[in-house]
């Protein structure tokens, strides 16, 4: 029988490793779509851009918990930052994440979804809360950074923000859902 304190430093050591691993699947998605020129663009909004980087945060999320949740949207707040120095893009991508992560958190309990209902439930949750939370940011914080005069000029376009959202927001969910029973199909002890 192996003794717990070795249990704990192992689970630990897992932790750490796949959540600097997946930090790392964050740091290179954003840097390798940028400069390929592979992030695709929101019609109606072209200066919104659709990336993958969420799939392995929520990723790091379902397999480590909300700390490695949350470390890897530090992670892509830190990379997009260094391409952004009014830090706006990068906090409002960590902000989306966050709050899509930790809505998903709150329906799941901190456990890993058990049946269809519970996922299709905090999909639909990690969408609204992400929506609902960019929208407040949205309307409080471009026009205060210059990106529009007014806030009315902003209300305006919120529904095409919202869109995007509910977009990016499902596109993240379910793919990390995804890579998560794939993993997990592959890699039972990491449940």
């Amino acid at each position: 029988m192996v003794p717990l304190s070795k249990l704990y430093v192992k689970r630990r050591s897992v932790f750490w490793a796949g959540t600097a691993l997946l930090g790392a699947v964050v740091f290179v998605l954003d840097w390798t779509f940028k400069i390929a020129g592979l992030k695709i663009p929101f019609p109606l909004l072209p200066f919104l851009k659709f990336d993958f980087m969420g799939i392995p945060m929520l990723l790091a999320f379902f397999l480590f918990g909300l700390p490695a949740g949350i470390i890897t949207c530090l992670v892509a707040f830190l990379s997009i930052s260094f391409r952004d120095p009014t830090l706006v893009s990068g906090f409002m991508k960590f902000l989306a994440e966050f709050a899509t992560i930790f809505s998903v958190y709150v329906v799941l309990k901190g456990r890993v979804p058990s049946s269809d209902k519970l996922k299709i439930l905090a999909v639909i949750s990690g969408v609204i809360v992400r929506v609902a939370v960019m929208d407040i940011a949205v309307v409080s914080l471009l026009p205060i950074v210059g990106y529009y005069s007014t806030h009315m000029a902003v209300i305006v376009l919120l529904p095409l923000f919202s869109l995007f959202n509910i977009i990016q927001g499902s596109i993240s969910v379910f793919g990390g859902f995804l890579l998560y029973e794939a993993v997990i199909q592959r890699l039972p002890s990491l449940k």
